[in-house]
């Protein structure tokens, strides 16, 4: 009898502050999942990890007065120390600094290049840092970032690489279509329906680097004016963990994913923009898109941009960690907030 191969993701964190009660809820889902596939002799693999070239690093490493390497480095001991004291029972940690991924994360590139997909663009628009993402006037809630109410997104206008995600529109209508559990809950397709029936627009998929700036971030291939946008990169994580592109064997063991467990703040990324950057690339796509509601406290979500946040590890020291996965998982709506 053939082993089956059961390969889960849960999106990787951006380590500019400690992780928090905020981060643990699809951590711990995932982790009960992976635990399950392995009980019944499945070949699993769960990979975790941090979205590390992001200017959120640059800045919280100026402020402490160290180099992002350094505080990426910090924060990777914070993290493990975190899910290690939550009993998360992770196969790959994949760091976005590390060597693989920059290996996999340009072989994505060069063969969105090769494909036509990759073109230069001016581009202008309100940048909210906190999601990495742009945002049009009517996408913003009282000038605010939608997703961050107490950020102001700063106006940027600069040349960059774009991916031409407009070019996916028709097969990402077929994709879904046929696929009606591609996304779930089925709560969340009225968001994308509504995203593909306004019209994909392509999406920038590099930084310039600020003269004397620090050049924190992955080459855009043939061009060291530029770094990868940290969408483009960080989304490549999924592939880096199980060996693309050097691993073939080992990547065409697990890959596509099973399932790719993330939040309702980056669906439109996961849902679209990555499934258009795998057809570009030639590679399957995963499986199934597992959506998430957020943890809340007096009704707003718990992340450090409101302050609300309260340290796994303490409440792990205090009561160990089964009850809190046991309540993670049990006692909270995990579709809805």
């Amino acid at each position: 009898m053939t082993e089956r191969s059961f390969y889960i993701t849960t999106a990787i964190d951006y380590p500019n502050g400690e992780p928090h009660i905020g981060h643990t809820l699809e951590k711990v889902a995932a982790d009960v999942v992976a635990r399950y596939h392995r009980l019944l002799g499945d070949n699993t693999r769960f990979c975790m990890g941090l979205d590390e070239n992001s200017q959120h690093i640059v800045r919280a490493a100026r402020e402490h007065d160290v180099s992002p390497q350094e505080w990426t480095d910090l924060m990777d001991d914070r993290f493990t120390r975190a899910w290690n004291a939550l009993g998360i029972s992770v196969d790959s940690w994949t760091r976005t600094t590390e060597p693989r991924h920059f290996r996999a994360s340009t072989e994505l590139f060069r063969r969105a290049q090769e494909r036509g997909d990759i073109y230069k663009h001016v581009y202008a628009g309100w940048y909210c840092p906190n999601c990495n993402n742009y945002y049009t006037d009517a996408e913003l809630v009282d000038g605010h970032c939608p997703n961050h109410p107490s950020i102001t997104p700063e106006w940027l206008e600069e040349e960059n690489y774009f991916f031409a995600l407009s070019k996916y529109e028709d097969k990402l209508r077929t994709l879904f279509a046929e696929n009606p559990e591609f996304v779930t809950p089925a709560s969340r397709f009225p968001e994308m329906k509504a995203l593909l029936d306004s019209g994909l627009k392509d999406f920038s998929v590099s930084r310039r680097v600020r003269e004397g700036g620090d050049a924190w971030g992955i080459p855009v291939p043939g061009d060291p004016t530029q770094v990868m946008y940290v969408w483009f990169d960080a989304l490549t994580t999924y592939i880096t963990a199980i060996g693309f592109p050097d691993d073939l064997e080992t990547f065409e063991t697990f890959w596509p994913a099973d399932s790719q467990v993330i939040g309702k703040d980056i669906t439109r990324f996961h849902c679209l923009y990555w499934p258009a950057m795998l057809m570009s690339a030639g590679l399957p796509l995963p499986r199934r898109i597992v959506v998430h509601g957020f943890l809340t406290l007096e009704g707003q979500r718990i992340s450090k941009t409101t302050g609300n946040i309260v340290d796994p590890v303490e409440l792990a020291e205090e009561f160990g960690p089964d009850p809190i996965r046991f309540y993670l998982t049990r006692d909270t709506s995990f579709s809805s907030d």
